[in-house]
């Protein structure tokens, strides 16, 4: 990796923070093709991405530590600590692959992410049927690992229940945290050293990713969320489209 390369992954990842701080998601869905276009790999892409994640979780964890219910986790963390090797195993596959095929694989994901975000729609309930838990946080957890993007199927899941505000906030935090130490592991565990500079540069990075963060939230309190995520959703929408019809633009 070149300085100036890695200086536009540092300005990705700044701006992905600060669009999730507008909107609450997307900083994942924004960030990886992104740096894909920049000429990092899959791999590497999602490991400059987990450090400024881990760091934020463990901020928000502790602000919310009183409001998480471990009871709600105990089974959504078992099955995403069972498929997430498979997405790990699924990541080191698809690594392999040409650049082109890789970019086209990334934006057809993105494209189903955000079409199941559209239009799939749930009437809240208390709690769901075990299958449920496993269809989502089986997804999640492969998900998490070939794509760094877990969290799509974990929010469809919470909107099906009538949990507070508070309460989701917490869940989704300790969900996120509990499974980043494993995924770390896991990606050294099959990548080794050659993934190494990309998490310096991701714990390098995580002062800019938290400013953006912050600068994002003011800009979210003072503007339309529904326009604002109205266009970030169109802006993911042309990414994945042009993920997926760039080999043929050359």
């Amino acid at each position: 990796m070149g300085t100036e390369q890695l200086i536009i992954a540092t300005i990705i990842l700044f701006f992905s923070s600060m669009t999730q701080a507008m909107i609450g998601f997307a900083f994942n869905l924004l960030a990886i093709p992104l740096l894909i276009w920049t000429g990092f790999s899959l791999a590497e892409s999602i490991v400059l991405t987990v450090i400024p994640i881990f760091v934020q979780l463990v901020t928000n964890a502790w602000k919310l530590r009183h409001e998480i219910i471990w009871d709600d986790i105990k089974i959504p963390m078992a099955i995403r600590y069972i498929t997430l090797p498979i997405g790990i195993w699924l990541l080191y596959t698809v690594n392999n692959l040409d650049i082109d095929t890789i970019k086209q694989f990334v934006g057809i994901m993105l494209l189903i992410i955000l079409a199941v975000q559209f239009f799939i729609t749930f009437k809240p309930r208390k709690t769901l049927p075990l299958y449920w838990d496993i269809l989502a946080f089986g997804a999640s957890g492969v998900m998490l690992g070939v794509l760094g993007m877990g969290g799509p199927a974990i929010v469809l899941w919470l909107m099906a229940h009538d949990w507070t505000v508070m309460r989701t906030r917490a869940f989704i935090t300790a969900v996120f945290l509990l499974a980043s130490p494993v995924q770390i592991a896991l990606l050294y565990w099959k990548f080794g050293d050659t993934l190494l500079q990309s998490f310096v540069w991701g714990i390098v990075a995580t002062p800019i990713v938290i400013v953006g963060a912050l600068i994002g939230l003011k800009i979210g309190n003072s503007f339309n969320k529904a326009k604002l995520k109205k266009t970030v959703m169109f802006f993911l929408f042309l990414t994945a489209v042009i993920s997926i019809i760039s080999p043929y633009m050359k």
